[in-house]
């Protein structure tokens, strides 16, 4: 294996991490976004890494800078608590401003579980968008294991983390969360979100995926993982990595007129 070609930048305090060209940054950014009780590192295993030694050897991923970002889910209320967070990551990228590299002109979102909700929410929060143009800036949206009707097990924590009510099944939080999401996606459009649900997933589940529908997204999608492993690679040739190749692939050219 030759030597990487990137950076990886990793605040731990901050729970960032950014892997960059090390020459000169790329001019698209895939920001990944944890769930409940993840690891802005952790919850994507070995991905990170593989990232930063070899990306630049699997195209189209070499045409990307990645940042992994996160939180403490202790101090998250709310998908907006999240959506701000993310937005907040989003505007200094775009602006080039530090601890960047380099200003950013494309975006790909990819979440796992709760943090699917904050980019819903920054979705149809169009206060939060910086610049005002950023769902003209979206390449693509993934979402892995998202919890479209929430989850059975959002009770056993709401004692501990206040955002477990969000995620209580057709809790008030994400009634609201949907209607705005429908009510938003007609008037602005945004990359119709690829869904990907676990048939393993024994946290969020799959058989509400042909019960509720959120506007936009494509029609979800059934693989044999769990929620965990879903968004673990077991090296270049797996299903989360099929994912991202995916989300990062060059837009087909509109047929002329």
């Amino acid at each position: 294996m030759s030597l990487p070609t990137r950076d990886f930048l990793d605040r731990t305090a901050d729970h960032w991490a950014y892997i960059v060209r090390r020459e000169q940054p790329a001019p698209s950014l895939a920001v990944f976004l944890h769930g409940y009780t993840g690891d802005y590192l952790g919850t994507w295993g070995r991905l990170p890494h593989m990232l930063y030694e070899e990306a630049d050897a699997h195209p189209p991923l070499d045409d990307w800078d990645y940042v992994f970002l996160g939180y403490r889910t202790g101090s998250v209320e709310c998908c907006l608590d999240i959506a701000r967070r993310l937005a907040t990551e989003l505007a200094k990228a775009h602006a080039g401003q530090a601890p960047y590299r380099g200003a950013y002109a494309r975006f790909a979102l990819l979440g796992h579980s709760l943090g699917t909700l904050g980019i819903r929410q920054l979705l149809c929060a169009s206060v939060l968008h910086t610049p005002a143009t950023l769902l003209e800036q979206l390449h693509s949206i993934t979402l892995f294991g998202t919890p479209v009707n929430g989850s059975p097990l959002a009770r056993f924590g709401q004692w501990v983390y206040p955002v477990s009510d969000a995620l209580r099944p057709a809790s008030p939080q994400l009634r609201m969360l949907k209607a705005w999401t429908d009510s938003s996606y007609q008037p602005r459009r945004w990359p119709a979100p690829r869904v990907m649900l676990g048939l393993e997933d024994q946290v969020v589940g799959h058989k509400f995926a042909d019960l509720v529908n959120w506007a936009g997204d494509e029609p979800a999608r059934l693989e044999s993982l769990g929620h965990s492993a879903m968004v673990k690679p077991t090296g270049w040739d797996c299903t989360v990595v099929d994912y991202l190749r995916q989300a990062l692939a060059p837009l087909p050219v509109p047929a002329a007129q």
